[in-house]
Parts: C-alpha cells; sequence; structure tokens
C-alpha cells in the first residue's frame, strides 16, 4: 500500500494533464492453489525486488522527460483524447508501478524503462500530428479516460490485418467487424507495466489466428484483479465503448470469453447482461460466493447483496444467450459451471452427456470438461470452445428473439432484449419475466416482483398482459423507444407520455437502474469525494471520518487504479453536483454540504443522537449511507463511506467483493470502533423499511 504523503508523490497524469487472445495467455496472471472443490482459494504473494538507488534515479529521470513531452502536447478533446490517452497510458503505467514500488523481479525494471521508451516514441509522433498505432492492423496497447475518477486505463487490441479503413468507425465501412471480448485472470503481480509488456506488439496464437478472420479481439484490463465487479465492470464496457469509437463494430457478433477470474467474470457479466452477447464462454472461474469463498454465518443483509453478483441466482437467464462452460477433469473450478448446469436443471431443463460434453435440451447451453485438465485448456476443448463461438457469430445475436426468460434481483441488471424492469416491488427479491412474441402480439406469460415494465415500442404492434391488451407503436407521442406499464394490484396502466419521460430521465424519486444502491454502487460510476472542513459537533468522530476517506483513497490508488477525486466542502460547485455522486466525509457541524442536505436524508442527526434504525450516541456513533441526492436526482449522495470492503477482500478471493453494507449501517467508532451496530435496505422510496405488524 502507499503511504507516502501527497505532497511527496511524484506528478501523476490525470484527467487528460499533467498533475485470451488465448486462454493459456490468461492463465500466466493466475497465482493460486486449490485443495477442494469447495474451498477458498489460497493466493502466493508475489516477491519483491527492491531496485537499487540508480535504477529508481534511472527510471524517474526517463519519467520526467516523458511527462514533460506529455505536457507539451495539445489538449485533446473530442475524437483525439482516446490518440491522447494512448500515450499517456504508458506514463501512467511508468508513474504507477514507481510510487507503488511494484517491482516483482529485477527484470521489472527494464520492462518499466521499455514502457517509458514506448510512451516517448508515441509522444514524439504524436507531436508530429501522426497517430500510426490508430491505424495499423495487430496488436496495440491503447487508452481511454474513465469516467468513474478521471484516470487514464488501458486496453489491449488485436486488429485484423488489410482493413483498408474498413475498421475505422468515422469512415463508412464496407463491413462490420466482430468483437471478441477477453477477459483475464487473477495475476498477483499484474500492473499496468506488465500488462502493457504481455500486449504490446504482441499476440498469442489465438488471437492473430482470429484477427486473420476478421475479428478484432480486445483484452480488457479491468482495474487488475476484481473479478470485474464495481469499477472493473465499468472498465469492460468503458473499453468496449473505446474500441467502437474507433473500429467499426457489429452488434450482432461480440462474443464474451474469460477464464479463471475472466471466468468468472464471464459467468457474471453473460448472465447480467444477457442481450449484448452473440456467445458467452465461461472457463472455470467461480459462480457463487458462500461455498466458493467458504463463508460461514454472515448477517441477512450481506446475505441479500450475495443476490447481485451470484451466478447462479441469474442461470435462468442463459435462456437468452448461448453460454458454453468449461472446466480441467482435474481442477476444482469446474464447480463453476455444474452450479449453472445444477440451477439449470432445478428450473425444468434437461441435459444430455456424451463423454466430456454435457448439452441442454430447449436451451443453448455446453458443458465442456478438459480430459485430465487441471486449470487449464487442452487442445481439443480448445477446438470446441472456438466453434461454438463461430458457429453462433455467423448467425449474429438475435435482438428481437421471439421467447424472452428473464429474472433479477436488482434493477442494476434489468433488461433482456426488447423488455426492461424498470421499477421492483421489492430489491433482492427475485423478479422474472417471461414473454414470446405471438405474431404481432407480444404476450408476457410471466411477471413476478415488477412494478414497472418497459417494452420497446417496435417490439410487436400490442401487448397482453394477463387479460389486458395495449397497443405499443404509438402508444405515447414522441421518440420514446420504449413504453413503460405501472402495476396497480392486479391491473396495469400504460404510462403516459409525462410520466414516461419522468421514468427515462430518473427524475422521480424512487430507486432505479443505477440508482438503487448499495453504498459501493456509487464507485461504478463518476463520484466526488467531499471532506469537511468546519467545526465538527463530535471531533471523534470527524477524525474516524478523515481516517476512513484516506483508507479509501489508498485503497482505490493501490486495487483500483486511480486517484479519488477529493474536494473540501467549501470547493464544491454547481458543475460538481451536476456531474458526479457526492460522497460526504464528516458530520453536518464540519461537512456543509451534509448540513445542506441533512433535511431530506432518511435519518435524523443531531450533536447528541442519530436515529437510524435505532437511536445512538453521536459522540460514539456515525451513520454510512446511500440515498438518492437531495441535490440532483440523477446521482447518489453517499455519507461517509468509500467501499464496504478493502485490503483484506481485494487481497483475498475475488469473491469477497460483495457489499459487506446495505444502503445504510451505524458504525461504532470509539471502543470497538468499527463494529457495525445495523445495517439494512431502504425500501424502493429510499425510506426505511416498516416492520410488519406481529401477528
Amino acid at each position: 500500500m502507499d503511504d507516502l504523503p501527497q505532497s511527496r508523490k511524484p506528478g501523476v497524469l490525470m484527467n487528460g494533464r499533467i498533475l485470451r487472445g488465448s486462454i493459456l495467455l490468461s492463465l500466466t496472471l493466475i497465482g493460486f492453489t486449490m485443495s477442494s472443490a469447495r474451498a477458498q482459494p489460497t493466493f502466493k504473494k508475489p516477491p519483491r525486488y527492491e531496485p537499487t538507488a540508480e535504477e529508481k534515479g534511472e527510471i524517474e529521470a526517463r519519467l520526467a522527460v516523458l511527462t514533460q513531452a506529455i505536457a507539451e502536447l495539445p489538449q485533446a478533446e473530442g475524437a483525439q483524447r482516446d490518440a491522447f490517452a494512448d500515450v499517456a497510458i504508458y506514463q501512467k503505467a511508468a508513474e504507477w508501478t514507481l510510487r507503488l514500488n511494484e517491482f516483482f523481479a529485477k527484470k521489472d525494471v527494464a520492462a518499466t524503462l521499455k514502457v517509458i521508451d514506448r510512451g516517448l516514441e508515441r509522444a514524439h509522433q504524436a507531436a508530429n500530428g501522426q497517430q500510426p498505432w490508430t491505424k495499423a492492423p495487430g496488436p496495440a496497447i491503447r487508452g481511454y479516460f474513465s469516467k468513474v475518477d478521471g484516470s487514464v486505463q488501458p486496453y489491449a487490441v488485436i486488429v485484423p490485418p488489410d482493413l483498408e479503413g474498413e475498421a475505422n468507425a468515422t469512415a463508412a465501412p464496407k463491413r462490420r467487424l466482430r468483437l471478441d471480448v477477453v477477459l483475464h485472470g487473477r495475476g498477483e503481480s499484474l500492473t499496468e507495466v506488465n500488462f502493457i509488456q504481455g500486449h504490446d506488439g504482441k499476440a498469442a496464437p489465438a488471437d492473430t489466428e482470429a484477427a486473420a478472420g476478421g475479428t478484432l479481439v480486445l483484452h480488457v484490463f479491468g482495474r487488475t484483479n476484481n473479478a470485474y465487479r464495481w469499477a472493473g465492470e465499468t472498465d469492460v464496457f468503458e473499453a468496449i465503448a473505446a474500441v467502437k469509437r474507433n473500429h467499426s463494430i457489429d452488434d450482432r457478433r461480440i462474443v464474451l470469453r474469460g477464464f479463471s477470474m475472466g471466468g468468472a467474470g464471464a459467468w457474471h457479466l453473460g448472465l447480467h447482461h444477457p442481450s449484448l452477447w452473440s456467445s458467452v464462454e465461461a472457463g472455470a472461474g467461480f459462480s457463487e460466493t458462500k461455498n466458493y469463498a467458504k463463508l460461514k454465518a454472515i448477517p441477512e443483509y450481506q446475505t441479500e447483496a450475495l443476490r447481485i453478483y451470484d451466478a447462479v441466482d441469474y442461470a435462468a437467464n442463459a435462456f437468452n444467450v448461448p453460454m458454453v462452460g468449461y472446466g480441467g477433469e482435474n481442477d476444482p473450478q469446474r464447480q463453476a459451471s455444474i452450479n449453472i448446469e445444477e440451477a439449470l436443471k432445478a428450473l425444468g431443463y434437461t441435459f444430455k452427456t456424451e463423454g466430456l460434453l454435457t448439452r441442454g435440451e430447449g436451451i443453448d447451453f455446453l458443458r465442456v470438461v478438459g480430459a485430465k485438465m487441471g486449470h487449464q485448456v487442452d487442445p481439443v476443448s480448445a477446438k470446441i470452445l472456438k466453434e461454438f463461438h463461430d458457429d453462433h457469430a455467423k448467425q449474429g445475436a438475435n435482438l428481437n428473439p421471439q421467447r424472452i426468460r428473464f429474472v433479477t434481483s436488482t434493477l442494476k441488471y434489468n433488461q433482456a432484449a426488447w423488455l426492461s424492469i424498470e421499477q421492483l416491488e421489492e430489491h433482492y427479491r427475485q423478479a422474472s419475466v417471461e414473454a414470446e412474441l405471438q405474431g404481432n402480439v407480444a404476450v408476457v406469460t410471466k411477471i413476478e416482483n415488477v412494478a414497472v415494465l418497459g417494452v420497446e415500442r417496435h417490439a410487436a404492434e400490442t401487448i397482453r398482459l394477463g387479460d389486458q391488451e395495449f397497443p405499443l407503436e404509438g402508444a405515447v407521442r414522441g421518440l420514446l423507444p420504449y413504453v413503460y406499464f405501472q402495476r396497480d394490484g392486479d391491473e396495469w396502466n400504460l404510462l403516459d407520455y409525462d410520466a414516461s419521460r419522468r421514468l427515462q430521465e430518473n427524475a422521480e424519486r424512487g430507486k432505479r437502474r443505477n440508482l438503487q444502491g448499495p453504498i459501493d454502487d456509487a464507485f461504478s460510476g463518476p463520484f466526488l469525494c467531499v471532506r469537511g472542513t468546519g467545526k465538527p459537533w463530535n471531533p471523534h468522530v470527524q477524525k474516524w471520518a478523515d481516517d476512513r476517506l484516506d483508507q479509501f483513497a489508498n485503497d482505490w490508488r493501490r486495487w483500483m487504479r486511480g486517484e479519488v477525486r477529493i474536494k473540501n466542502d467549501t470547493e464544491v460547485t454547481p458543475e460538481d453536483i451536476e456531474a458526479y455522486h457526492l460522497v460526504l466525509f464528516g458530520d453536518p457541524g464540519s461537512n456543509s454540504l451534509l448540513a445542506r442536505v441533512l433535511n431530506d436524508l432518511p435519518l435524523r442527526w443531531s450533536q447528541t443522537e442519530v436515529d437510524l434504525a435505532g437511536q445512538f450516541r453521536a459522540d460514539s456513533h456515525a451513520p454510512v449511507l446511500i440515498t438518492l441526492s437531495p441535490l440532483n436526482p440523477h446521482r447518489y449522495v453517499v455519507v461517509n463511506s468509500g467501499h464496504t470492503f478493502g485490503a483484506k477482500e481485494f487481497a483475498g478471493t475475488n469473491a469477497l467483493l460483495y457489499p459487506h453494507l446495505g444502503d445504510y449501517a451505524v458504525i461504532q467508532v470509539d471502543g470497538e470502533s468499527g463494529v457495525t451496530k445495523t445495517s439494512g435496505y431502504f425500501d424502493e422510496t429510499w425510506k426505511l423499511k416498516t416492520k410488519a405488524p406481529a401477528k
């Protein structure tokens, strides 16, 4: 962890200013052993190398030259911002390795110097108005600036040869490219430097073969090791968006592939976003938390939180996307695909096994076992996996399928093809929708725990909800892509244009997609931490809050590869309130923004008492919570919390990166400091849930 005071840290480039190919490749990023099929992995700490004073001096001197060269480049905006990021990522990579002392072997010194030289080469080319790496076929490192924290993040692409401008998104393409999105495995020594070294100018044989066939391959960095959760998930979609800004991609032919930690990511992203992929391959990994992470007794609010990410709870969504699960015959992580198969059997699907292949009947699900394999893929299985994707990519994803079966427990994941769930009756209880197109009628055959349903207006002419039938095309004026229906008891009402607009614009005050909590969700989007500078009501609480902010900033730097935006409460502008989730640290005495919104928060807080699901002394307890911002209905406000997990969970298995608190909690800040006294979830209108009367 980086313990340097801010004033001693070198300048870092932020916000654009100075301040499988193959599965085998991803296997190089794995450093753990497994003792049983249900054992939590034990990760080996990588060795450390301490550079000599001369080696550090050389890195610092050459890094200063690169930093200056980038500072002299014109500040890039618009389409040129990505090309600027393509240079800046080399500076960030070397800077981060130096400041976090991420040298694991002597060769990392040479690798860091090579990264600096590559960045200087690009900086000089950019200074002369040239960006040859943006047009060249083959492997290349690219970058983008993340909306989450303004940091520059890398990704790698392998571009097909001989496109003659076809892949340029700004040109009129003759054809759109298939895109393979590859998620890497866990790497205890994974940094920007060795990610760049592993991909810059290099392509694995499988990537080369895919590119020769007209496929663009994207290797996602994912902010290192988080199983593509939270900002790691955002990184996947920001990298895809960056590729689409630079190349012409066929949305019907996007393949998702991953192995080990990447397999866990593929189970997650494939089943939570089933309509985005032409096919999904999840190799090994994990698909549930309790058994994999060997969790014993955990609080109910944490058990509810597992329903956000546990892929096995979303197994029904495999109906909507072709999926193949892989596991070596001797690999305990083959359990991940077995879990999904068992969940599908519980839903009524049957399977047929022939040798090492198991196929679903009535569902496009394949499970492949690598003969005598451990945590790797054999050539025979690799061929089967490739053929699976090639066959489905030829067909392309069906963007208007005849039938949909979709489940979710949170509005964060709310869409399948032409259906969306816009409001739930209750979060973290499974919601389900089943529908089919019968001629020009969309018939909803099952719907549970759904308060507002959205249907694409062009999916059919009418929709049937129970005994009610409504028009779709022309149902509301304007260009709204969806028609919305709200449940009222056993009846459904079609929302008019104004109500639909409010729903789309998140103007109403209930939970909405990407505004549904829990606390950790705020750090998947753009956020600003605000430090209180006034006189605190309780100095002890203020110190706890300040320490909590500092720890979050350190954890974010080390594990999420960026700098937390931090401002004093007196410096926050209306533009900040518009652009960011506000994360307010302190109490209403010290933090003027917290005082400003206090009366609109779902708690009572005075100098003597905190009233939040109980009464607590304010001099020894502090509230943490997330809710809609009273200052901007499009953003969250968070009180006194970064991620609800920390370094221990990041360093352990990625399965531990689930919310450790709900929408709110009260934390004891003296004596047994850090003890959670209460925690839970607000209702769908961001209010404390009322207890049902005793019977």
